[in-house]
């Protein structure tokens, strides 16, 4: 059996950016025109859901060998969806995915990001 992205809530990433630990590097897989509509205060990669290929992805993912990974989206399914591809195709071994993405980073941590 094959593995599975980890899970993480919005008040648990909040709290690991918070902490002693090295920030993990977050990665929103939303497309331009989301990002203009919502966009994280933290420090992000934009890797957009419809430009992904294998070289795009390896190629950005080799310059974070070592870090953890969180991925988002709006609602947190495309992001499960790509950190599922990542481990399919053997580009990390491990990722964590941001439950209920964007959206519920702004319901429970930071309400000045819009909903949509």
């Amino acid at each position: 059996m094959g593995s599975y992205p980890k899970s993480i809530n919005a008040s648990s990433l909040n709290d690991w950016f918070n902490s002693e630990k090295e920030d993990p590097v977050l990665i929103d897989v939303r497309e331009q025109s989301e990002l203009e509509l919502a966009r994280f205060s933290k420090e992000f990669l934009h890797i957009p859901i419809s430009k992904v290929t294998s070289e795009y992805v390896e190629e950005i993912f080799a310059g974070l060998l070592g870090r953890e990974i969180v991925v988002t989206c709006h609602a947190g399914i495309r992001s499960y969806n790509f950190s599922q591809w990542c481990l399919d195709n053997n580009i990390v071994s491990e990722i964590w995915n941001l439950e209920e993405g964007i959206d519920g980073w702004s319901r429970y941590i930071d309400p000045s990001i819009p909903r949509y």
